[in-house]
């Protein structure tokens, strides 16, 4: 999707949110089924697979925000599409904050995996 295209601006929040959903809904049902042994402490399986979800999304949020910044970047257009031009270079300029504080976020949220026992 172009960086200044106007779902920029909510795809890194829905992410994040679907994330958020996954990450501890995966967690209340890997604990219901198959809880770790407490002798393992945060070095788990499923705190393993937990992180390693967390760190795909930052990467990808991290990705995302550059591009769009990158994108904001551009010298803008003179003539017929200037306005267009200077929408979509908003756009992006939005979008690329928004991704990085979804970034941000997940990685706050995502912390106590390093820290805590899933099933506390």
């Amino acid at each position: 999707m172009a960086p200044g295209h106007p779902w920029q601006l909510g795809l890194g929040l829905i992410a994040w949110s679907v994330w958020f959903v996954v990450v501890y809904g995966g967690l209340s049902v890997g604990c219901a089924v198959a809880p770790p042994a407490p002798e393992s402490r945060q070095f788990n399986i499923l705190n393993g697979m937990l992180l390693l979800l967390t760190l795909v999304l930052v990467l990808w949020l991290v990705g995302a925000a550059r591009t769009c910044a990158r994108a904001a970047r551009r010298p803008a257009d003179v003539g017929a599409g200037a306005d267009a031009a200077a929408t979509a270079r908003f756009i992006a300029h939005a979008a690329a904050w928004l991704h990085g504080i979804a970034a941000g976020a997940a990685v706050f949220v995502g912390l106590p995996l390093l820290a805590l026992w899933p099933c506390v």
